[in-house]
Protein backbone atom coordinates (compact mmCIF):
# COMPACT_ATOMS: atom_id res chain seq x y z
CA UNK A 1 0.00 0.00 0.00
CA UNK A 2 1.45 3.37 -1.36
CA UNK A 3 1.99 6.05 2.16
CA UNK A 4 0.37 9.56 1.42
CA UNK A 5 3.47 11.42 2.10
CA UNK A 6 2.78 14.21 5.65
CA UNK A 7 4.83 17.37 4.89
CA UNK A 8 6.05 17.73 8.52
CA UNK A 9 8.02 20.94 10.47
CA UNK A 10 9.96 19.88 12.80
CA UNK A 11 11.20 22.35 15.59
CA UNK A 12 13.75 21.47 18.07
CA UNK A 13 16.79 23.88 19.42
CA UNK A 14 19.06 20.86 19.64
CA UNK A 15 21.11 20.05 15.91
CA UNK A 16 21.70 16.62 16.61
CA UNK A 17 18.03 15.59 17.68
CA UNK A 18 17.03 17.35 14.57
CA UNK A 19 19.24 15.60 12.17
CA UNK A 20 18.11 12.51 13.95
CA UNK A 21 14.45 12.79 13.82
CA UNK A 22 14.34 13.99 10.05
CA UNK A 23 16.55 10.89 8.91
CA UNK A 24 13.22 8.51 11.16
CA UNK A 25 10.90 10.92 9.66
CA UNK A 26 11.84 10.58 5.79
CA UNK A 27 12.41 6.77 6.19
CA UNK A 28 8.17 6.76 7.52
CA UNK A 29 7.40 8.62 4.13
CA UNK A 30 7.41 12.48 5.06
CA UNK A 31 9.28 15.62 3.89
CA UNK A 32 10.67 17.41 6.79
CA UNK A 33 11.00 21.17 7.40
CA UNK A 34 13.18 22.36 10.62
CA UNK A 35 13.42 25.25 12.28
CA UNK A 36 15.52 25.86 15.55
CA UNK A 37 12.93 27.75 17.44
CA UNK A 38 9.35 29.51 17.61
CA UNK A 39 9.75 32.21 15.77
CA UNK A 40 11.33 30.84 13.02
CA UNK A 41 8.83 27.64 13.08
CA UNK A 42 6.01 30.59 13.01
CA UNK A 43 7.83 31.70 9.93
CA UNK A 44 7.68 28.65 8.39
CA UNK A 45 4.57 27.87 8.72
CA UNK A 46 3.32 29.61 5.99
CA UNK A 47 4.80 26.89 3.63
CA UNK A 48 1.62 24.99 4.71
CA UNK A 49 2.00 21.24 6.82
CA UNK A 50 0.10 18.46 7.69
CA UNK A 51 2.06 17.90 11.07
CA UNK A 52 4.46 19.91 14.02
CA UNK A 53 6.51 18.28 15.68
CA UNK A 54 7.80 20.55 18.45
CA UNK A 55 10.11 20.45 22.03
CA UNK A 56 8.61 22.02 24.89
CA UNK A 57 11.50 23.98 25.95
CA UNK A 58 13.10 26.00 22.96
CA UNK A 59 15.87 27.52 24.64
CA UNK A 60 14.09 30.92 25.77
CA UNK A 61 11.18 29.77 23.91
CA UNK A 62 8.07 27.29 24.67
CA UNK A 63 6.83 24.62 21.81
CA UNK A 64 3.25 24.93 23.66
CA UNK A 65 3.28 28.49 21.87
CA UNK A 66 2.98 27.27 18.21
CA UNK A 67 -0.07 25.18 19.44
CA UNK A 68 -2.11 28.77 18.95
CA UNK A 69 -0.11 29.61 15.83
CA UNK A 70 -2.31 29.57 12.65
CA UNK A 71 -1.11 29.93 9.04
CA UNK A 72 -2.35 32.70 6.45
CA UNK A 73 -3.34 30.20 3.53
CA UNK A 74 -4.68 26.90 4.30
CA UNK A 75 -5.60 24.38 6.96
CA UNK A 76 -3.44 24.38 9.92
CA UNK A 77 -1.92 21.32 10.95
CA UNK A 78 -1.97 18.90 13.31
CA UNK A 79 0.51 18.93 16.41
CA UNK A 80 2.97 16.35 18.73
CA UNK A 81 4.56 18.00 21.17
CA UNK A 82 8.13 16.48 22.46
CA UNK A 83 9.56 16.39 25.97
CA UNK A 84 12.08 14.97 28.03
CA UNK A 85 10.39 16.61 31.06
CA UNK A 86 7.70 14.02 31.08
CA UNK A 87 5.07 13.84 32.81
CA UNK A 88 0.93 13.71 33.24
CA UNK A 89 0.76 17.79 33.78
CA UNK A 90 2.62 18.25 30.53
CA UNK A 91 0.16 15.86 28.36
CA UNK A 92 -2.74 16.87 29.92
CA UNK A 93 -1.58 20.92 29.39
CA UNK A 94 -0.53 20.05 25.58
CA UNK A 95 -3.83 18.37 24.83
CA UNK A 96 -5.56 21.55 26.16
CA UNK A 97 -3.85 23.78 24.34
CA UNK A 98 -4.80 21.39 21.00
CA UNK A 99 -2.18 19.09 20.61
CA UNK A 100 -2.85 16.12 18.90
CA UNK A 101 -0.54 13.30 20.73
CA UNK A 102 2.62 13.90 22.51
CA UNK A 103 5.97 11.93 22.78
CA UNK A 104 7.97 11.47 25.74
CA UNK A 105 11.76 11.85 25.55
CA UNK A 106 13.87 9.32 24.92
CA UNK A 107 10.97 7.58 22.62
CA UNK A 108 11.56 4.54 20.29
CA UNK A 109 11.35 4.11 16.65
CA UNK A 110 8.08 2.19 17.07
CA UNK A 111 6.59 4.82 19.11
CA UNK A 112 7.56 7.25 16.61
CA UNK A 113 6.43 5.01 13.95
CA UNK A 114 2.97 5.04 15.34
CA UNK A 115 2.37 8.61 16.29
CA UNK A 116 2.95 9.08 12.54
CA UNK A 117 0.80 6.39 11.37
CA UNK A 118 -2.23 7.78 13.54
CA UNK A 119 -1.67 11.26 11.80
CA UNK A 120 -1.15 9.66 8.60
CA UNK A 121 -5.12 8.25 9.03
CA UNK A 122 -6.28 11.62 10.02
CA UNK A 123 -4.96 13.58 7.04
CA UNK A 124 -5.94 10.99 4.76
CA UNK A 125 -9.44 11.62 6.36
CA UNK A 126 -9.35 15.01 6.00
CA UNK A 127 -7.68 14.84 2.24
CA UNK A 128 -10.68 12.76 1.46
CA UNK A 129 -13.53 14.95 2.57
CA UNK A 130 -12.05 17.56 0.81
CA UNK A 131 -12.02 15.59 -2.32
CA UNK A 132 -15.57 14.84 -1.82
CA UNK A 133 -16.99 18.31 -0.96
CA UNK A 134 -14.42 19.17 -4.92
CA UNK A 135 -16.64 16.71 -6.56
CA UNK A 136 -19.86 16.65 -5.34
CA UNK A 137 -22.35 19.26 -5.21
CA UNK A 138 -21.10 21.00 -1.96
CA UNK A 139 -22.76 22.99 0.73
CA UNK A 140 -20.07 25.19 0.75
CA UNK A 141 -20.49 26.09 -3.28
CA UNK A 142 -20.78 29.95 -2.12
CA UNK A 143 -18.48 29.71 0.74
CA UNK A 144 -16.34 33.21 0.89
CA UNK A 145 -17.58 34.78 -2.48
CA UNK A 146 -18.83 37.83 -1.13
CA UNK A 147 -20.60 39.77 -5.08
CA UNK A 148 -24.06 41.23 -5.60
CA UNK A 149 -24.53 38.52 -7.94
CA UNK A 150 -23.61 35.41 -5.51
CA UNK A 151 -25.39 36.37 -3.23
CA UNK A 152 -29.09 36.71 -4.71
CA UNK A 153 -28.18 33.35 -6.27
CA UNK A 154 -27.40 31.96 -2.65
CA UNK A 155 -30.62 33.34 -1.84
CA UNK A 156 -32.70 32.20 -4.84
CA UNK A 157 -31.14 28.31 -4.02
CA UNK A 158 -32.37 28.64 -0.14
CA UNK A 159 -36.02 29.07 -1.84
CA UNK A 160 -36.46 26.82 -4.48
CA UNK A 161 -34.01 23.74 -3.46
CA UNK A 162 -36.88 22.59 -1.12
CA UNK A 163 -39.60 23.12 -3.45
CA UNK A 164 -40.18 20.38 -6.04
CA UNK A 165 -40.68 22.32 -9.47
CA UNK A 166 -39.00 22.63 -12.82
CA UNK A 167 -36.32 24.94 -12.70
CA UNK A 168 -34.21 26.38 -15.83
CA UNK A 169 -30.78 27.90 -15.11
CA UNK A 170 -29.80 30.46 -17.62
CA UNK A 171 -26.27 31.63 -18.78
CA UNK A 172 -23.44 31.65 -20.90
CA UNK A 173 -21.19 28.28 -21.29
CA UNK A 174 -18.84 27.73 -18.22
CA UNK A 175 -20.94 29.52 -15.20
CA UNK A 176 -21.35 26.41 -13.52
CA UNK A 177 -24.82 24.86 -14.12
CA UNK A 178 -23.85 21.59 -13.79
CA UNK A 179 -22.60 22.74 -10.40
CA UNK A 180 -25.27 24.63 -9.11
CA UNK A 181 -27.81 21.76 -10.44
CA UNK A 182 -25.80 19.35 -8.01
CA UNK A 183 -26.12 21.46 -5.35
CA UNK A 184 -29.52 22.39 -5.33
CA UNK A 185 -30.46 18.77 -5.70
CA UNK A 186 -27.93 18.26 -2.97
CA UNK A 187 -30.28 20.85 -0.59
CA UNK A 188 -33.61 18.77 -1.79
CA UNK A 189 -35.72 16.23 -0.34
CA UNK A 190 -34.54 14.42 -3.06
CA UNK A 191 -30.66 14.12 -1.72
CA UNK A 192 -30.79 10.56 -1.33
CA UNK A 193 -31.71 9.50 -4.54
CA UNK A 194 -29.99 9.75 -8.30
CA UNK A 195 -28.87 12.97 -9.78
CA UNK A 196 -28.40 12.31 -13.46
CA UNK A 197 -27.13 14.74 -16.25
CA UNK A 198 -27.51 13.96 -20.07
CA UNK A 199 -25.73 16.85 -22.12
CA UNK A 200 -28.16 17.59 -24.94
CA UNK A 201 -26.27 18.48 -27.51
CA UNK A 202 -23.55 15.73 -27.34
CA UNK A 203 -26.21 13.28 -28.84
CA UNK A 204 -28.05 12.58 -32.04
CA UNK A 205 -30.92 13.05 -32.34
CA UNK A 206 -32.18 9.52 -32.41
CA UNK A 207 -29.88 8.67 -30.03
CA UNK A 208 -30.90 11.45 -27.38
CA UNK A 209 -34.91 10.58 -27.43
CA UNK A 210 -33.50 6.37 -26.82
CA UNK A 211 -31.51 8.09 -24.35
CA UNK A 212 -33.83 10.18 -22.94
CA UNK A 213 -37.01 8.16 -23.06
CA UNK A 214 -35.85 4.67 -22.94
CA UNK A 215 -37.06 2.14 -26.07
CA UNK A 216 -38.83 -1.14 -26.56
CA UNK A 217 -37.04 -4.30 -27.84
CA UNK A 218 -36.86 -4.09 -31.69
CA UNK A 219 -37.84 -0.38 -31.84
CA UNK A 220 -35.09 0.39 -34.30
CA UNK A 221 -31.90 -1.49 -36.06
CA UNK A 222 -29.91 -2.67 -32.69
CA UNK A 223 -32.70 -2.47 -30.14
CA UNK A 224 -32.05 -5.93 -29.38
CA UNK A 225 -33.76 -5.58 -25.84
CA UNK A 226 -35.82 -3.06 -23.95
CA UNK A 227 -34.29 -0.30 -21.73
CA UNK A 228 -35.23 2.71 -19.65
CA UNK A 229 -34.43 6.17 -20.39
CA UNK A 230 -32.75 8.54 -17.97
CA UNK A 231 -36.09 9.72 -17.02
CA UNK A 232 -36.58 6.21 -15.05
CA UNK A 233 -33.30 5.66 -13.93
CA UNK A 234 -33.50 9.55 -11.96
CA UNK A 235 -36.49 8.42 -10.44
CA UNK A 236 -37.13 9.55 -7.41
CA UNK A 237 -33.99 12.02 -7.95
CA UNK A 238 -33.26 14.78 -10.21
CA UNK A 239 -32.67 15.07 -14.38
CA UNK A 240 -30.43 17.71 -15.38
CA UNK A 241 -31.01 18.30 -18.39
CA UNK A 242 -27.94 20.35 -20.06
CA UNK A 243 -28.49 22.63 -23.13
CA UNK A 244 -31.87 22.20 -23.67
CA UNK A 245 -32.42 24.35 -26.53
CA UNK A 246 -30.17 21.74 -28.60
CA UNK A 247 -33.52 19.54 -27.95
CA UNK A 248 -35.26 18.08 -31.03
CA UNK A 249 -39.07 18.78 -31.92
CA UNK A 250 -39.98 15.33 -31.26
CA UNK A 251 -37.64 14.99 -27.64
CA UNK A 252 -39.39 18.59 -26.84
CA UNK A 253 -43.11 17.07 -27.74
CA UNK A 254 -42.01 14.10 -25.24
CA UNK A 255 -40.60 16.21 -22.85
CA UNK A 256 -43.67 18.42 -22.77
CA UNK A 257 -45.59 15.69 -22.02
CA UNK A 258 -43.26 14.17 -19.07
CA UNK A 259 -43.69 17.85 -17.52
CA UNK A 260 -47.55 17.82 -18.20
CA UNK A 261 -48.73 14.32 -17.06
CA UNK A 262 -45.27 12.96 -15.21
CA UNK A 263 -45.52 10.03 -17.42
CA UNK A 264 -43.02 8.75 -20.09
CA UNK A 265 -43.52 6.93 -23.16
CA UNK A 266 -40.20 4.58 -24.06
CA UNK A 267 -39.19 5.02 -28.13
CA UNK A 268 -41.57 2.39 -30.06
CA UNK A 269 -43.94 1.92 -27.39
CA UNK A 270 -47.27 3.14 -26.58
CA UNK A 271 -47.07 2.27 -22.53
CA UNK A 272 -47.10 5.28 -20.46
CA UNK A 273 -44.67 4.77 -17.41
CA UNK A 274 -45.49 7.17 -14.60
CA UNK A 275 -42.03 8.29 -13.26
CA UNK A 276 -41.55 10.81 -10.60
CA UNK A 277 -38.27 12.68 -11.40
CA UNK A 278 -37.56 16.55 -11.03
CA UNK A 279 -36.27 18.51 -13.98
CA UNK A 280 -33.65 21.08 -13.82
CA UNK A 281 -32.71 22.22 -17.37
CA UNK A 282 -29.79 24.72 -18.52
CA UNK A 283 -29.13 26.42 -21.75
CA UNK A 284 -26.62 29.33 -23.15
CA UNK A 285 -29.02 29.59 -26.02
CA UNK A 286 -31.67 32.65 -25.86
CA UNK A 287 -34.54 30.69 -25.66
CA UNK A 288 -37.16 33.66 -25.94
CA UNK A 289 -35.72 34.32 -29.29
CA UNK A 290 -35.70 30.27 -30.43
CA UNK A 291 -39.39 30.62 -29.50
CA UNK A 292 -39.77 33.18 -31.73
CA UNK A 293 -38.29 31.69 -34.59
CA UNK A 294 -39.88 28.80 -34.05
CA UNK A 295 -37.09 26.65 -33.17
CA UNK A 296 -38.59 25.95 -29.37
CA UNK A 297 -41.70 25.31 -28.61
CA UNK A 298 -43.36 28.17 -26.81
CA UNK A 299 -45.64 26.10 -24.18
CA UNK A 300 -42.21 24.11 -23.26
CA UNK A 301 -40.86 26.98 -22.61
CA UNK A 302 -42.98 28.17 -19.75
CA UNK A 303 -43.56 25.15 -19.00
CA UNK A 304 -39.64 25.05 -18.26
CA UNK A 305 -39.52 28.19 -17.21
CA UNK A 306 -41.70 28.29 -13.75
CA UNK A 307 -38.44 28.72 -11.96
CA UNK A 308 -35.60 30.96 -13.49
CA UNK A 309 -32.41 31.35 -12.23
CA UNK A 310 -29.75 33.71 -14.20
CA UNK A 311 -26.03 32.82 -13.88
CA UNK A 312 -23.74 36.06 -14.20
CA UNK A 313 -20.46 35.98 -16.29
CA UNK A 314 -17.35 36.08 -13.96
CA UNK A 315 -16.21 39.25 -15.86
CA UNK A 316 -19.25 40.70 -13.64
CA UNK A 317 -18.07 39.41 -10.29
CA UNK A 318 -14.49 39.62 -10.01
CA UNK A 319 -14.27 39.91 -6.55
CA UNK A 320 -15.07 36.16 -6.56
CA UNK A 321 -11.96 35.54 -8.57
CA UNK A 322 -9.63 34.91 -5.45
CA UNK A 323 -11.60 32.83 -3.45
CA UNK A 324 -12.58 30.64 -6.66
CA UNK A 325 -8.95 30.12 -8.00
CA UNK A 326 -7.77 29.48 -4.55
CA UNK A 327 -10.78 26.74 -4.48
CA UNK A 328 -9.71 25.22 -7.97
CA UNK A 329 -6.03 25.06 -7.05
CA UNK A 330 -6.39 23.32 -3.76
CA UNK A 331 -9.17 21.12 -6.10
CA UNK A 332 -6.58 20.64 -8.82
CA UNK A 333 -3.46 19.69 -6.45
CA UNK A 334 -5.67 17.08 -4.16
CA UNK A 335 -6.54 15.16 -7.03
CA UNK A 336 -3.18 14.98 -8.35
CA UNK A 337 -1.63 14.02 -5.22
CA UNK A 338 0.26 16.93 -4.52
CA UNK A 339 1.29 18.15 -0.92
CA UNK A 340 1.24 21.31 -0.66
CA UNK A 341 -1.03 23.90 -2.99
CA UNK A 342 0.72 26.41 -4.97
CA UNK A 343 -0.67 30.20 -3.74
CA UNK A 344 -0.97 32.95 -6.42
CA UNK A 345 1.39 35.81 -6.43
CA UNK A 346 -0.26 39.09 -5.60
CA UNK A 347 0.72 40.79 -9.26
CA UNK A 348 -0.51 37.07 -10.45
CA UNK A 349 -3.63 36.96 -8.68
CA UNK A 350 -3.97 40.77 -10.25
CA UNK A 351 -3.76 39.23 -13.80
CA UNK A 352 -6.21 36.87 -13.19
CA UNK A 353 -8.79 39.47 -11.64
CA UNK A 354 -8.25 41.60 -14.61
CA UNK A 355 -8.56 39.20 -17.17
CA UNK A 356 -11.93 39.14 -19.04
CA UNK A 357 -12.63 35.48 -18.52
CA UNK A 358 -14.56 34.63 -22.16
CA UNK A 359 -14.47 30.61 -20.47
CA UNK A 360 -16.00 31.94 -17.19
CA UNK A 361 -15.21 29.45 -14.45
CA UNK A 362 -14.39 26.64 -16.51
CA UNK A 363 -11.47 28.68 -18.10
CA UNK A 364 -10.64 29.80 -14.68
CA UNK A 365 -10.59 25.94 -13.62
CA UNK A 366 -8.41 24.45 -16.43
CA UNK A 367 -6.03 27.15 -15.97
CA UNK A 368 -5.67 26.73 -12.15
CA UNK A 369 -4.89 22.92 -13.04
CA UNK A 370 -2.35 23.84 -15.75
CA UNK A 371 -0.51 25.70 -13.36
CA UNK A 372 -0.64 23.21 -10.35
CA UNK A 373 1.11 20.29 -13.57
CA UNK A 374 3.58 22.72 -14.91
CA UNK A 375 4.56 25.34 -11.75
CA UNK A 376 6.64 23.51 -9.30
CA UNK A 377 7.26 26.05 -7.10
CA UNK A 378 4.68 26.93 -3.93
CA UNK A 379 4.41 30.85 -4.98
CA UNK A 380 3.07 31.41 -8.28
CA UNK A 381 4.40 34.02 -10.27
CA UNK A 382 3.22 36.40 -13.64
CA UNK A 383 5.75 34.60 -15.67
CA UNK A 384 4.25 30.79 -14.80
CA UNK A 385 0.80 31.83 -15.89
CA UNK A 386 -0.39 31.33 -19.75
CA UNK A 387 0.04 34.07 -22.52
CA UNK A 388 -3.03 35.15 -22.25
CA UNK A 389 -2.91 36.52 -18.65
CA UNK A 390 1.22 37.22 -18.56
CA UNK A 391 0.95 40.13 -21.01
CA UNK A 392 -0.95 43.57 -19.08
CA UNK A 393 -4.66 43.48 -19.76
CA UNK A 394 -6.10 44.99 -22.38
CA UNK A 395 -9.44 45.62 -20.21
CA UNK A 396 -10.30 49.14 -20.21
CA UNK A 397 -9.61 51.55 -17.51
CA UNK A 398 -11.94 54.14 -15.85
CA UNK A 399 -10.44 57.56 -14.61
CA UNK A 400 -11.47 61.06 -13.30
CA UNK A 401 -14.88 59.20 -12.14
CA UNK A 402 -15.89 58.16 -15.82
CA UNK A 403 -17.83 55.49 -16.49
CA UNK A 404 -18.03 53.67 -19.53
CA UNK A 405 -20.67 52.77 -21.86
CA UNK A 406 -21.68 49.60 -21.23
CA UNK A 407 -21.76 51.01 -17.31
CA UNK A 408 -24.27 53.53 -18.01
CA UNK A 409 -26.12 51.17 -19.92
CA UNK A 410 -26.76 48.38 -17.33
CA UNK A 411 -27.45 50.92 -14.48
CA UNK A 412 -30.17 52.78 -16.75
CA UNK A 413 -31.24 48.95 -17.52
CA UNK A 414 -31.53 48.04 -13.70
CA UNK A 415 -33.05 51.36 -12.97
CA UNK A 416 -35.85 50.90 -15.87
CA UNK A 417 -36.24 47.13 -13.82
CA UNK A 418 -36.92 48.81 -10.58
CA UNK A 419 -39.11 50.76 -11.44
CA UNK A 420 -40.80 48.85 -13.91
CA UNK A 421 -40.63 45.16 -13.14
CA UNK A 422 -43.28 44.47 -16.37
CA UNK A 423 -40.52 43.19 -18.83
CA UNK A 424 -42.79 44.29 -21.78
CA UNK A 425 -43.58 47.71 -20.51
CA UNK A 426 -39.42 48.29 -19.09
CA UNK A 427 -38.45 47.11 -22.84
CA UNK A 428 -40.89 50.09 -23.94
CA UNK A 429 -39.33 52.23 -21.66
CA UNK A 430 -35.75 51.76 -22.85
CA UNK A 431 -36.61 51.52 -26.42
CA UNK A 432 -35.71 48.30 -27.06
CA UNK A 433 -37.77 44.79 -27.80
CA UNK A 434 -38.14 41.93 -24.65
CA UNK A 435 -36.01 39.90 -26.35
CA UNK A 436 -32.94 42.32 -26.39
CA UNK A 437 -33.64 43.29 -22.78
CA UNK A 438 -34.06 38.95 -21.63
CA UNK A 439 -30.42 39.36 -23.66
CA UNK A 440 -29.26 42.61 -21.79
CA UNK A 441 -30.18 41.44 -18.52
CA UNK A 442 -28.75 37.86 -18.80
CA UNK A 443 -25.26 39.77 -20.04
CA UNK A 444 -25.11 42.26 -16.98
CA UNK A 445 -26.45 39.51 -14.59
CA UNK A 446 -29.34 41.87 -13.33
CA UNK A 447 -32.11 39.89 -11.89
Amino acid sequence: MTLIPLRVLLVDDDGNIRKLLSLGLTELGCEVESADGVSEARRKLELGFDLVITDVRLGAGNGLELLAAKPRHGEAPLFVVMTAYASFDNAVEAVKRGAFDYLAKPFTAAQLEHVIAKVRTVVELKRENRRLRAGSGRPDFFAGMLSPAVLRLEEFVRKVSPVDETLLLVGESGTGKTELARVIHARSARAAGPFVTVFCSTLAEGVLESELFGHARGSFTGAVAERAGKFETARGGTLFLDEIGELSSSAQARLLRFLQEKVVERVGSNQAIPVDTRIIAATNRNLPEAVAEGRFREDLYYRLNILECSLVALRHRREDIPVLASRFLEEAALSRGRVRTPRLGPEAMERLCAYSWPGNLRELRNICERLVLLCEKDLISVEDLPETLSAPSAAPIVEGGLRSLEEVEREQIRAVLEAEPNQERAAQILGITTVTLWRKRKHYGLP
